[in-house]
């Protein structure tokens, strides 16, 4: 029906066919026909799930795919604890602010129909994701609820062997998604005259209210064989029993979270017979969504004979997978070290939401959010199993935090692909020592692979030698190290200072007082940026460095030195710094507020664009830069371990940098006055500490091979 025509970007891109928050090589493409400017709202009513928060981050991910791909794509959110009035409202804004598309997780089943058939008449593309509604004129972009609580009950059904006494906590009473989920549950369990209902009670998606629902039926029933249970609720339920530690344990229905895949390996260490399921809900409806409304708002049309569910309005994406006692050891593998909260995720293609529309629609959008051609053809050779250790040495920094995230995502595209990769991280605030013994927990972990975020250029070069020595790929990130056998997968901080430093230059016309605020001093990465700038400084014997203190790479501390800076220095022309720090150093300013304001190097953080912006609406002279440096570094050293790992080598003539032994992935892209607007529209609404983002695919990790 369509040709896929891959383009190949950096981009910020978060899955794969149904994987769980792996990272994609291969975004969409874009034909000239569908440029946009698109604008997509969001209406979400509850915020106090960490699923709520993770469809959240999946609409902007998924909109940044589209935009990584030249079609323009902004994000209107609106989102809060709120009532059918306050949803209302919020529809009513996205109207006003004239988006093209919405995108709801409706609160009411029917009390927001009229507010959402308005919006549709008006020709918005409305589409309702993770429970049905019947507004006319909208669709449902759903997994079928009422299936995915079938699933789980049958399971219950057939491990009770259709008898028992079973008690269920239930979500929020009246909420379409508890509804649904309901009906299916009851369908299954009616089905059962031996089974017996012994308890129900709402838990309302709440940990510590279906622990304490769970321990109240503990203490009052006397025999339960089973529980029925939904999502977060579940980990409190198991909380509950194992706390209590009846004689008979009852047969448990859980949840696809990382949190309570750790909590069932723990309990099958004390209890071997335990028993539980995870059926997965993924918050990746979200990026489902984006991605049916893209092919409408591209000049494609629904195809209505795929409509189904009780409205005859719903396309049923599919519910990705369930987790059981055969295969938990696996998933555990995969996720238990991913943070608690974490859901484990499923999406579909560009493909697949093309497919909902009719054959006869032109060829407007292809490509995926599929594993790209070059991650195909490894697994075809390539099955693993594979371990990867990661050593960070720092933890006090969002970056690091966006770091090991992308490790994790990066990780989980390799399996969905089928190439089975472990992975083990050592990450905590440590000194070189420190460090070193995460290198040796890694060897002794018996690690395939060892990408480090190194704290000393030096330090650490005999422990990855010996790990290089056994045969262990050893790849650096962030900063270079000269340790023999090890390669550098890293930007060129030097060339990253210099960007910024001659922009600075040329703002002054070569002439000015500035300021430097660095980072940790001896750290590697501050040197090789000192060294980038103070390159582009020399040039210009009219600028003059009135001050040059370390921020530590902390915001309060960049404000402190800043503040400290405007009370002793009468005149300051040129601000520069680096990363968070520039976040504390424009709030300085702002907050003393002197007559000429200086040029200040800024950071390329959602944080500071907003900041950035409040400032403009006071300033508007006011000019910055953020040149952006990824900790998708994490995810290129991912792919180039799994080049090697699989069998490739690393072609030499392409190694650079002061040790002979770096592969310079590009810096991609800068902040500037010229282009903030557009930067600004797009992750303006993103999380304050987010890092803007860039990864090579696959297809360049193997360029850098023989």
């Amino acid at each position: 029906m369509r040709g896929i025509h891959l383009l190949t970007v950096f981009a910020i891109v978060f899955s794969s066919v149904f994987v769980f928050g792996g990272l994609a090589a291969q975004p969409v493409a874009a034909q000239q026909e569908c440029e946009g400017p698109f604008t997509i709202g969001v209406s979400n009513s509850f915020v106090g799930s960490e699923w709520r928060t993770q469809m959240i981050q999946n609409f902007e991910n998924a909109v940044a795919e589209f935009n990584a791909a030249g079609i323009e794509v902004n994000l209107v959110v609106e989102s809060a604890d709120t009532d059918v009035a306050g949803q209302q409202q919020q529809i009513q804004n996205l109207v006003n602010a004239g988006v093209d598309a919405i995108i709801i997780n409706p609160g009411d089943v029917a009390g927001l129909n009229f507010d959402l058939e308005e919006a549709a008449a008006q020709g918005i593309v409305v589409i309702a994701i993770d429970q049905e509604i019947g507004a006319e004129g909208v669709y449902n972009v759903v997994i079928d609820q009422t299936e995915w609580a079938r699933i789980s009950a049958q399971w219950l059904a057939d491990k009770l062997g259709g008898e028992g006494d079973i008690v269920i906590i239930e979500g929020f009473v009246g909420h379409p998604a508890n509804e649904a989920r309901m009906a299916g549950a009851m369908e299954v369990f009616e089905q059962y005259p031996g089974i017996n209902i012994v308890g129900r009670e709402s838990g309302g998606w709440d940990q510590a209210t279906g622990q304490q629902v769970m321990s109240d039926f503990l203490a009052s029933l006397p025999n339960i064989d089973g529980v029925w249970t939904q999502d977060g609720m579940a980990f409190g339920v198991l909380t509950a029993i194992r706390t209590a530690n009846p004689a008979e344990w009852p047969i448990v229905v859980g949840e696809a979270r990382a949190g309570y895949l750790q909590l069932w390996n723990e309990v099958l260490a004390e209890h071997p017979e335990f028993t539980s399921i995870g059926v997965v809900n993924p918050p990746g409806v979200a990026a489902d969504g984006v991605r049916v409304a893209m092919e409408i708002l591209c000049g494609n049309t629904v195809d209505e004979s795929q409509l189904e569910g009780p409205f005859g309005n719903s396309l049923y994406v599919p519910i990705p997978y369930a987790v059981t006692d055969e295969d938990f050891p696996s998933y555990f593998e995969q996720y238990g070290s991913f943070p608690a909260s974490y859901t484990l995720d499923g999406f579909i293609t560009q493909e697949q939401a093309a497919a909902f529309m009719n054959e006869d629609d032109g060829p407007v959008i292809s490509g995926s959010f599929a594993q790209s051609p070059r991650v195909a053809e490894l697994a075809a050779t390539c099955e693993g199993p594979f371990t990867i250790g990661v050593s960070n040495s720092f933890v006090g920094s969002e970056w690091r935090t966006q770091m090991i995230q992308n490790f994790e995502n990066a990780v989980a595209e390799f399996n969905a692909a089928g190439i089975e990769v472990n992975l083990v991280v050592e990450s905590a605030d440590t000194d070189v020592a420190g460090q070193q013994q995460q290198i040796q927990n890694l060897v002794n972990a018996g690690v395939d692979a060892i990408i480090i975020n190194p704290g000393d250029v030096a330090g650490l070069n005999f422990d990855l030698e010996e790990a290089a020595a056994q045969g262990i790929v050893v790849i650096a990130i962030d900063q270079e190290i000269g340790a023999e056998g090890v390669y550098n997968v890293v930007i060129d901080q030097t060339e990253w200072a210099r960007i910024s430093a001659q922009w600075l230059a040329d703002k002054l016309g070569g002439e000015g007082d500035i300021v430097i605020i660095e980072g940790f001093v001896g750290h590697p990465a501050n040197e090789a940026r000192m060294a980038g700038a103070m390159e582009v400084f020399e040039q210009y014997p009219g600028i003059n460095i009135v001050g040059r203190e370390s921020g530590g790479w902390d915001q309060a501390t960049g404000q402190q030195v800043m503040s400290d800076f405007l009370a002793s220095l009468p005149n300051i022309d040129g601000v520069w710094t680096q990363d968070g720090m520039a976040f504390g150093v424009l709030t300085a300013i702002r907050t003393a507020n002197p007559a000429e304001w200086p040029i200040v190097v800024g950071e390329a953080r959602a944080g500071y664009l907003q900041l950035w912006n409040e400032v403009l609406a006071e300033h508007p002279e006011f000019t910055s830069i953020g040149v952006v440096n990824p900790p998708g570094v994490a995810a290129d050293g991912v792919r180039v371990a799994m080049e090697i790992l699989c069998g490739n080598t690393v072609d030499e003539s392409q190694l650079e940098g002061p040790f002979g032994n770096s592969l310079y992935v590009p810096i991609p892209y800068a902040v500037t006055d010229e282009d903030f607007p557009s930067y600004f529209e797009q992750y303006g609404s993103f999380p304050a500490s987010y890092t803007l983002d860039g990864f090579i695919t696959q297809e360049q990790a193997a360029a850098f091979m023989e």
